[in-house]
């Protein structure tokens, strides 16, 4: 059950506590092994075993195949404020990579950014109304302080490893982004984009360095304002021009709770919540000429009953990635049928068709004002995989929970007991795009099931966990995949089997 956001979000954000002291950030290299408890559930894998007091965010860095996850919490460490987690297993064990002090602050949001190749990790976050931009490899670390009354923020990189930052003014509504072409330390290039505006949002071209903002004006009510558009493109690095005009392809009307775009080389995408609780479904318009007009508008989450909203969105290699909250708005606690995590895509050839979304989450999700929306991190490898990290439900605790999607959706278990290992064809085989894995194991193994494409290139890691003696289904969905014929292998103690299966779209 929930609430409107975004009015609960700005409050957040401008009571944060107001700090004097010096923000203190510290990396560990190499990472300290952490673990909150084992606590992994299905495909869920525990990332927190406290509840964040704001939003997380997360990236995965492709020169060492590892995922950073930006934590606002003051629980995890004490005396923490903001703990950098990473893993190199897909979540599932997690290290600590950096810490902020002092602990007693309140960060309401946080946003990772990362390129793929580089070696940079950037993690800014708000304090008071002032940004600040860590590089959490480095330990690079940078107050904005061109403004230091911040309302709310968002960045990104490009592919000269460029930062942009976009801010939204507390004082007099105004919304100006800068860029930095030396990791955050100076900020120049200041663009004025509106002095009666709030909530930006930009997003850097999964391909080119072309760049969609997006924001609501005029800002008497925040709600139900015009979403409006525009587009810079970078003519050096830390510089951005415009490219085009502005337009208002959403214009005043009925509440829109959540928004933002996402351009990946001549598609754009404008996703955004509409109605009020009891009644918010979730709406996408499409762009195929790189946002300079926009679609009829599609409504991708619609369930009967069911309220859709607190998504994420981002690109990968060839469409954008999707996840989003489905709640049934039931009167006792929720379930993992009364609150769902999903997980859709469109592809760069047919833009605005998303496919039928994909349950993720093992464990029931949760709603809270302090507006820890999903991160959908987006690998951007050769398999074309990703994860998201969400707050979930065990028992009366609140905790942050990591799944891969790679392609597994479940894990099942069945009741028999084993006498030996076993690894089964799956079926149906060919299959579009799911199939079925069953394998058994004697006694507790840790077991890895691997997919590997024809030249042996691996491109998806269905399990790596620890098993207790049992027999055990895979449900895997291979939409991210290509077609074509593909091994999967299995390693358990000291058994190893490879069997073939082929995807066919």
């Amino acid at each position: 059950m929930k609430y409107l956001f975004t009015a609960l979000f700005f409050i957040v954000l401008i009571s944060s506590v107001v700090v004097s002291q010096d923000m203190n950030p510290v990396v560990y290299d190499p990472p300290i092994p952490y673990s909150g408890e084992m606590d992994s559930w299905g495909t869920d894998y525990l990332v927190s075993a406290t509840e964040p007091l704001g939003r997380p965010s997360g990236v995965y860095r492709t020169t060492n195949n590892t995922i950073y996850v930006a934590i606002p919490d003051t629980n995890i460490q004490t005396g923490r404020s903001l703990v950098i987690l990473s893993s190199s297993n897909n979540g599932a064990n997690w290290s600590t990579t950096g810490t902020l002090t002092p602990g007693g602050v309140i960060i309401p949001k946080a946003k990772m950014v990362c390129r793929t190749g580089s070696d940079s990790v950037y993690c800014f976050f708000l304090v008071g109304s002032t940004v600040y931009c860590w590089n959490v490899i480095t330990n690079n670390f940078n107050s904005f302080t061109a403004y230091t009354n911040v309302r709310d923020f968002d960045a990104t990189m490009s592919s000269t490893n460029s930062l942009y930052l976009i801010v939204d003014l507390n004082t007099n509504n105004d919304v100006r982004f800068y860029g930095s072409a030396n990791g955050g330390v100076s900020w120049a290039g200041a663009v004025f984009l509106s002095s009666a505006a709030a909530r930006p949002t930009i997003y850097m071209s999964g391909l080119g360095d072309t760049a969609l903002i997006n924001y609501i004006t005029p800002i008497a009510d925040t709600l139900t304002a015009q979403i409006r558009n525009v587009r810079y493109r970078e003519s050096a690095p830390g510089t951005l021009a415009i490219v085009g005009s502005f337009t208002t392809p959403i214009p005043v009307g009925v509440p829109k709770d959540q928004f933002m775009g996402v351009r990946n080389g001549m598609n754009a995408w404008i996703f955004y919540t509409t109605g009020l609780t009891g009644s918010i479904d979730l709406n996408c318009i499409t762009s195929v000429d790189g946002g300079t007009t926009y679609g009829a508008p599609v409504t991708i989450g619609s369930l009967p009953g069911r309220d859709e909203y607190w998504f994420d969105a981002k690109h990968y290699g060839s469409g954008v990635d999707l996840i989003y909250y489905s709640d049934s708005l039931q009167g006792g606690a929720p379930t993992i049928s009364s609150d769902k995590l999903f997980n859709t895509y469109a592809s760069n050839s047919t833009p605005g068709t998303f496919v039928t979304p994909v349950q993720l989450n093992d464990r029931p999700l949760e709603w809270s004002a302090r507006g820890y929306i999903p991160t959908l991190i987006e690998y951007n490898n050769a398999g074309s995989d990703a994860g998201t990290i969400w707050v979930g439900i065990d028992g009366a605790n609140k905790k942050l929970y990591f799944d891969r999607f790679g392609a597994v959706t479940s894990v099942n278990t069945n009741n028999n007991i084993p006498e030996q290992y076993y690894l089964s064809q799956n079926y149906p085989n060919p299959f579009n795009p799911n199939t079925k894995i069953d394998f058994s194991v004697p006694k507790n193994s840790l077991v890895t099931i691997k997919i590997y494409d024809v030249v042996g290139k691996e491109v998806a890691v269905l399990v790596n966990r620890d098993f207790t003696i049992g027999s055990y289904t895979i449900d895997f969905n291979a939409s991210t995949l290509t077609s074509g014929v593909y091994f999967y292998k299995i390693t358990a103690g000291d058994y190893t089997d490879t069997k073939k299966l082929v995807l066919v779209k």
